[in-house]
């Protein structure tokens, strides 16, 4: 458990970071929720939400339209592993996938693997090669994969997002906020496979060549807070110019649950590690009830 001279610390130490970022899609009132004489994080990032065993205890901007980056890769896996889902179906690797934008895993043109191995690679590497051949080998194109996307999006309650690349590259039209977002991340990580393969931090995959020569690719997560902070549970990383660098995780320590959504964190491992910290000091505390402000349309509250 934190003390609370080390919570104080942590909080004193966050004041004095200063961020300065814009809206991506156009401009949005500032939305700081909670007491401001509490809140440390004023420009932690573009936008944020910190939610505390359902309580927002900090929040800016959390409706503001950002481009989501690889996020988006949440709303992927959950369309892939709809009606027909097979984890053993072989999936081909196009060319278009092999060279794609990275981060890649590693793939070549004419590789053929599980589509398990592909949503391993997607999620915990954010792996674009695996991505687009996830989405190429169950759908007949970007565009229809995109409608299959949306339409999960709106079942979901996800009504200020629209997307357009299933990997999150920035594109028109591609947007999502901080509370959507949340209920995105909840709903992902209510589905077994997911939260399996988030909360892992190295992974290996076996993809085999045209040639039949097999190749065994290992990666590790691109999520640095599994292996700097004890209840860790995941949950994905994402970073594209528009979106900059963004992150949402999930934490239990102590009986307590708590969700972070960062949108363009210029200092992301740092401020999501002491905002962490601070979120359940303060609720070994009993002080996320009194520190939070209105919930009133936040995503699971």
């Amino acid at each position: 458990m934190v003390s609370r001279t080390a919570w104080q610390c942590a909080l004193a130490l966050i004041a004095c970071l200063g961020m300065a970022s814009g809206a991506w899609a156009k401009p949005h009132r500032v939305h700081t929720h909670g007491d401001p004489t509490h809140n440390p994080y004023p420009l932690a990032a573009a936008a944020y939400a910190t939610v505390v065993d359902g309580d927002l205890l900090w929040g800016r901007n959390v409706d503001a339209h950002r481009a989501p980056a690889s996020l988006t890769k949440l709303l992927t896996a959950l369309v892939v592993l709809g009606p027909g889902w097979n984890p053993d179906a072989m999936l081909t690797v196009s060319h278009e996938a092999a060279h794609t934008t990275p981060s890649r895993v590693g793939l070549h043109t004419g590789d053929r693997l599980r589509a398990e191995d592909a949503l391993l690679a997607m999620l915990m590497h954010s792996a674009n090669d695996a991505c687009l051949a996830l989405v190429e080998n169950s759908a007949a194109s970007l565009s229809d994969f995109a409608a299959r996307m949306n339409a999960l999006a709106a079942e979901l309650g996800m009504r200020d997002s629209h997307f357009v690349h299933p990997c999150g590259y920035d594109e028109p039209g591609q947007y999502s906020t901080v509370n959507d977002l949340l209920r995105l991340a909840k709903a992902a990580h209510a589905n077994p496979q997911i939260a399996a393969i988030v909360l892992q931090d190295h992974g290996a995959i076996v993809a085999e060549s045209r040639s039949g020569r097999v190749r065994r690719l290992s990666f590790s997560s691109t999520n640095h807070l599994l292996r700097e902070m004890p209840g860790v549970l995941g949950l994905k990383t994402g970073y594209t110019a528009q979106a900059g660098r963004c992150l949402i995780a999930l934490a239990e320590q102590s009986g307590h649950r708590v969700w972070l959504v960062l949108l363009d964190s210029q200092k992301r491992w740092w401020i999501a590690h002491h905002m962490l910290v601070a979120a359940f000091a303060a609720a070994s505390h009993g002080g996320a009830a009194r520190l939070a402000g209105t919930t009133t349309g936040l995503a699971g509250t």
